[in-house]
């Protein structure tokens, strides 16, 4: 038998008109608020109106309501969305060409809508599609029965970098390797469905998807009822039900994890989003290990058995024992778990070489050889350059074309040649000679048009469409909605759908009243073990809830600091009448805040630009250690962990983070904006604290942000007493109120002592009071039981390095007299407090980096005791992926 070439395998299927990219919207009069008369594209299906002009039926729903609402409100209704989205950190990463830049995730103001009858028809070609292509995967991974009789060429195989033999012949769960597909679909002029691309590893955008619609249901809450939209619940809840019927071991309640790769990732959000949406255990590679035949979450408390494992991470770097040896993101031993069928993995290794652009030609005769049946959805056009007769398609009509990598739908941007110089067209030309195999082209498709509100009025955007399908036991069924891309620049639809583009929300509209009174997710009846525990907790998880618990002490302990010196310093009184400021300034200096040459100058008695040089430290983005980048970092590990904390704990942190970053650089700080920014900040902060307070559950995650909290803020009010209290001034009264002010503890004073200020029941406050949350002795004595909560090494007896340093640092402080650290020696210093002091700040970081070694990353204590102080407190113990310091 011959082998067809691309050309001939796509005979009977129509190719769409190859037409010059629509880069400009067309002019013509003000477009109104009606959903009738904005400006159309020739040669363009119209999503929204029929031929002839009139509204489809479908959309006559959302018509009524931009009529109703008008300009101002459509322009309303758009900055809810956006505020929505920003409180919900929705982002997503773009590439700029020059790397990737987080961006909150855009949503359009107005869905589409698609009717009911003219989606069922789609969904008809998308099932077939599925089977296809897990009747090729099972081939190609099988008996490849279609290299054998040529109907595809053996290059795509054996050429391919992403397929290794080790995928051949591993064990299916449920009887698929596919489980969860994606299609790239779009509408061709006459109407028709298009797919211009399969996603079968992973396919993303299922979270975007559900956070559009959750968005346009806040917003719009009643229109979607009146519209008959289908729901999306169905869909969600099979899937968590074949999810967990796809465990190895039916105990009822499987647990279900989600590998993820982790921060720096671009589903990074999405990630997160869907694991605490569907209940699912977020994993990175770190948190998992392989144990005879099964794969395990690490916690602290043990290894807990993970069943199902549903992986967004690449094939190939699944198992570094015997796939790729430096990847970082998957788990070694992960393929033995499978071939002892211990466990299912969502969707099978090797599933990725389903989804290579150069398959996509021979679709048609694949279908007809493995199902014997005619494939009914038809493909953007595609050529292999691999066959001669293809290349020299390809070669003679680059301008019409978009050129690929023939195996890869992500790795590489896509090419458009009509958009390359004659330079960087000649190198491509070079490229396609030299490896043919390796590129694939495709005509830029005609995607249909749908109505967008921008600028003031409605403007036709292309538009192109990622559907999802789950393929389970006995059923195959396609989510009623899709994640819609809509561009004024139709080029930029053949980019991932990460690329920057504006989404839709896009609606199914039956012609009958929708059932709305099911929940978003239903529940099963499966019986549930009651318990009460923590200790599964990944060590991964317990290092960014330490570290978000010592950013967030962090930030509230400078930003009260510069505060208590900001109101001193536009206080009524001169600077020469205020003996504390020199010392603020030397506590603002040692926490980072200044440079140490205004120290000097203020022991000198001037301080010369204290108005200017303050508030522009609240705004620095440049120092390390300012208060800015504790905020970012305090943002950063709040997001890493965000299905582990709640939305409204996400929500502080990007209020912080938005709030005290949002200054236009063209704007001088001042006084009084910093003032605001601090008192806005800790307003945030005290929320956080009340969120942990009353609605954390005390787990050892709950346990980590507090451990975190005590020891920064030890090692933060040792700091700011060594620097003010150690060497008393002549008039003490007005820096203890300072101090007792920045350590919100005035009110505390006063309520005991009136107004009479005194050094020695200020320090027993700071330092020995057991009562005072905010002293020395309450710190340790809290950690000192945080620690013993902790999990400990079965059969031990003795205490654990950490819990020894923790004693040795309580001890001096339950002995300590309040007479004895006031005393002042003939040198002028408090020696007695000042050894105390720096006993706290030396033992301190080794305290943390022993809770690390035990805890979090799990080595000997005395091998991370080394360094210097400052390399101890805030680098050794730092996740590789933390703040940007």
């Amino acid at each position: 038998m011959l082998l067809p070439t691309p050309i001939e395998s796509q005979v009977n299927v129509p190719t769409p008109t190859a037409t010059a990219p629509s880069n400009d919207l067309p002019s013509g009069s003000p477009l109104g608020l009606s959903l009738a008369n904005y400006a159309s594209i020739a040669e363009r299906f119209d999503e929204c109106r029929l031929p002839d002009g009139a509204l489809r039926p479908c959309w006559k729903s959302i018509a009524d309501e931009v009529l109703a609402l008008g300009s101002s409100g459509l322009n309303d209704r758009e900055s809810q969305i956006e505020q929505l989205i920003r409180e919900n950190g929705s982002t997503f990463q773009i590439d700029t060409g020059e790397g990737t830049q987080t961006r909150p995730w855009q949503l359009a103001t107005v869905p589409m809508a698609i009717a009911d009858q003219d989606w069922n028809r789609l969904v008809v070609g998308l099932t077939q599609r599925t089977r296809v292509l897990e009747a090729i995967l099972a081939d190609l991974l099988g008996p490849q029965r279609l290299i054998r009789e040529r109907v595809l060429p053996p290059e795509l195989l054996w050429d391919n970098p992403r397929f290794l033999r080790v995928y051949h012949n591993l064990p299916v769960s449920a009887g698929h390797r596919l489980h969860l597909v994606g299609f790239d679909v779009a509408r061709a002029s006459d109407g028709g469905w298009w797919v211009t691309g399969d996603r079968t590893r992973a396919p993303s955008g299922l979270g975007y998807l559900l956070e559009n619609r959750i968005v346009h249901g806040r917003v719009f809450p009643h229109l979607s009822r009146a519209a008959n939209v289908r729901r999306l619940a169905s869909f969600f809840g099979s899937m968590r039900r074949h999810f967990r019927s796809l465990a190895p071991r039916q105990d009822g309640n499987p647990r279900v994890a989600l590998l993820t790769p982790g921060h720096g990732s671009y589903r990074d959000f999405e990630d997160a989003y869907l694991a605490r949406y569907l209940g699912y255990t977020l994993v990175q590679g770190r948190d998992l290990a392989v144990r005879g035949e099964r794969l395990h979450l690490k916690t602290l408390g043990g290894l807990l058995p993970i069943e199902v494992l549903w992986r967004h991470v690449s094939d190939r770097k699944c198992d570094p024992l015997e796939l790729d040896p430096h990847s970082t993101e998957g788990v070694t031993g992960l393929l033995r778990c499978k071939r002892g069928g211990q466990l299912a993995v969502v969707n099978s290794i090797g599933s990725v070489i389903a989804e290579m652009p150069a398959l996509i030609p021979f679709l048609p005769a694949a279908a007809k050889l493995l199902l014997g049946e005619t494939l009914q959805l038809p493909s953007v056009a595609t050529y292999w350059c691999g066959a001669e007769k293809e290349r020299r398609y390809v070669l003679e009509h680059l301008d019409e074309l978009v050129i690929r990598d023939a195996f890869a739908v992500s790795d590489t941007r896509p090419v458009m040649p009509i958009r390359c110089s004659a330079e960087e067209k000649e190198a491509l030309v070079r490229r396609i000679k030299a490896q043919p195999n390796r590129f694939v082209g495709q005509h830029r498709f005609s995607h249909s048009i749908t109505p967008v509100w921008q600028r003031e009025r409605f403007e036709p955007w292309h538009v192109s469409l990622r559907t999802f399908v789950l393929q389970t036991k006995t059923n195959i069924e396609v989510l009623p909605g899709a994640l819609a891309r809509v561009s004024p620049k139709e080029d930029l639809l053949s980019n991932s759908p990460t690329q920057g583009q504006l989404t839709q929300d896009c609606w199914i509209v039956s012609d009958k009243p929708v059932d709305h009174e099911t929940t978003l997710l239903s529940h099963d009846e499966s019986t549930i073990v009651l318990r009460r525990s923590g200790a599964e907790l990944p060590s991964r998880v317990a290092e960014h809830l330490f570290w978000l618990g010592r950013y967030v002490e962090r930030c509230e302990s400078i930003a009260r600091l510069l505060r208590t010196t900001l109101a001193r310093l536009v206080g009524e009184d001169e600077l020469s009448d205020l003996p504390e400021m020199s010392r603020l300034v030397a506590a603002l200096a040692a926490v980072g805040q200044l440079e140490p040459d205004y120290v000097i100058e203020g022991l000198d008695g001037a301080m010369p630009q204290l108005d200017s040089v303050l508030p522009s430290s609240v705004f620095d983005t440049a120092n390390p250690r300012a208060l800015q980048i504790s905020v970012a970092s305090a943002l950063h590990n709040a997001t890493a962990v965000r299905d582990r904390i709640s939305l409204d704990a996400y929500r502080i942190f990007q209020s912080m983070h938005s709030d005290i970053s949002g200054t236009k650089r063209s704007v001088a700080p001042n006084v009084s904006r910093a003032m605001e920014r601090l008192n806005r900040l800790i307003t945030h902060l005290m929320a956080f604290s009340g969120l942990t307070a009353e609605s954390l559950t005390r787990t050892h995650g709950w346990r980590f942000v507090l451990l975190g909290r005590r020891l920064e803020r030890a090692d933060q009010t040792a700091e700011l007493l060594l620097a003010t209290m150690t060497r008393p001034i002549a008039d003490e009264v007005g820096l203890c109120e300072s101090i007792l002010d920045a350590t919100d503890s005035l009110m505390t004073y006063r309520s005991r002592y009136l107004s009479l200020v005194r050094p020695a029941p200020a320090i027993d406050l700071m330092v020995t009071d057991e009562t005072n949350p905010r002293s020395l002795r309450f710190q340790l004595n809290d950690i000192q039981q945080l620690l013993s909560d902790l999990p400990t090494e079965p059969g031990r007896v003795a205490l654990g390095a950490d819990e020894r340093l923790a004693r040795e640092l309580q001890h001096p402080l339950l002995i300590a007299d309040v007479a004895t650290l006031t005393e002042v020696n003939s040198a002028g210093t408090r020696v007695e407090l000042e050894r105390l002091l720096e006993l706290v700040q030396s033992k301190i970081p080794q305290l943390a980096n022993a809770i690390a070694g035990r805890y979090l990353i799990h080595t000997a204590p005395e091998q991370t005791l080394t360094g210097d102080r400052e390399q101890t407190l805030d680098d050794s113990l730092m996740p590789s992926e933390t703040s940007p310091r």
